[in-house]
């Protein structure tokens, strides 16, 4: 159970990481900001009402709490650190993140990411909720002008694997500077589908006579596994910006298509706050 805890846990921080690298970051290419600085660093914090992915809340439908610390350098390689608290919940730190991310931009409708993360729980925490492990993840972003594409492939990198797939599209726009030309707001309203590995825990009993003891049956648990649609997402992520703070807001409608009934989640809305303040 922990092994499939582990593949499908490692998606949604993965995510919330890649996410959290490069918080000024728009989604189509063409809308980098300009600076002159080559280097960036972040401190953020978050909240969200519930740790979703694909039809399962790893968190037991609680809320959970973040501490982010990022560095950026040239745009191209970030590196992120994050930390997890459950709501209510000891310890403190329930689990972490390390990951290391390259973009490179090609032109203005054309570019690349790579990721690899790590992710460490705490001891009293690992029979609960996963293990430690290892993230890989790749996608290529394609702007249509009108709606921006990103394709991303993630794996685990453990014995048991674990294999995904999404398609994210988002289209980003924001409001003209005001405030002495100190602040704007962004907004960047995407769909998104995922695909990936969906497991089902199958109990067979087998029966067997043995001369002298009668009847005797055993109990086998079995993972059976398919590749297939988890979830549709539908959300719209709203960003203050204003000098170097940025607050994030995003209600987020979310339908899992595949349900595990050992940790289910139910479908509706959901919402999540980031706030980044840009040290250098």
């Amino acid at each position: 159970m922990r092994n499939k805890l582990v593949m499908i846990s490692g998606m949604l921080m993965f995510l919330q990481s890649m996410n959290a690298i490069n918080p000024d970051d728009n989604n189509n290419s063409d809308t980098v900001s300009i600076t002159t600085s080559k280097h960036a660093l972040y401190a953020g914090a978050g909240y969200g009402s519930d740790m979703l992915y694909s039809g399962y809340s790893l968190s037991g439908n609680q809320p959970f709490y973040s501490m982010d610390l990022l560095y950026s350098y040239n745009r191209k390689w970030s590196l992120a650190f994050v930390t997890y608290n459950l709501d209510g919940k000891s310890p403190v730190v329930t689990f972490y993140d390390v990951a290391l991310g390259y973009r490179h931009i090609f032109n203005s409708w054309f570019d690349v990411r790579g990721s690899l993360a790590s992710y460490f729980t705490a001891k009293s925490a690992q029979e609960e909720y996963f293990g430690n492990f290892s993230y890989l993840s790749v996608s290529t972003g394609y702007d249509w002008r009108i709606l921006y594409t990103r394709a991303i492939y993630s794996t685990t990198l453990n014995r048991s694997g674990g294999s995904y797939f999404q398609i994210k599209n988002s289209h980003y726009f924001s409001t003209p500077d005001f405030w002495d030309g100190n602040a704007f707001m962004d907004f960047n309203p995407a769909f998104n589908f995922v695909f990936g590995d969906r497991y089902k825990l199958y109990t067979t009993t087998t029966r067997t006579v043995i001369p002298g003891v009668g009847n005797v049956e055993q109990t086998m648990e079995e993972i059976d596994t398919s590749f297939g649609l988890m979830d549709f997402e539908l959300s719209f992520p709203i960003s203050f910006n204003y000098g170097n703070a940025t607050l994030e807001a995003e209600p987020l409608f979310y339908y899992p298509v595949h349900k595990d009934p050992d940790f289910p989640s139910q479908k509706g809305l959901f919402f999540f706050v980031n706030l980044y303040f840009r040290i250098l």
